[in-house]
C-alpha cells in the first residue's frame, strides 16, 4: 500500500509553506487560514 500524504504535508518543505496551486512561497496567514499572496488561493 502506497503512503498517502495530506495536501498540507505535501505543501510543506522544511519549515517553509508553499502554495499547492502555483508553488509560491509567499504565503500569508489571516483568520486562521493560510493564503497565497501571489495567486490568492486559501488553504489550511
Amino acid at each position: 500500500m502506497a503512503a498517502q500524504k495530506s495536501l498540507q504535508s505535501v505543501a510543506r518543505e522544511g519549515s517553509k509553506l508553499k502554495c499547492p496551486d502555483c508553488g509560491s512561497e509567499d504565503v500569508g496567514f489571516s483568520d486562521h487560514q493560510h493564503f497565497c499572496k501571489k495567486c490568492g488561493l486559501v488553504f489550511d
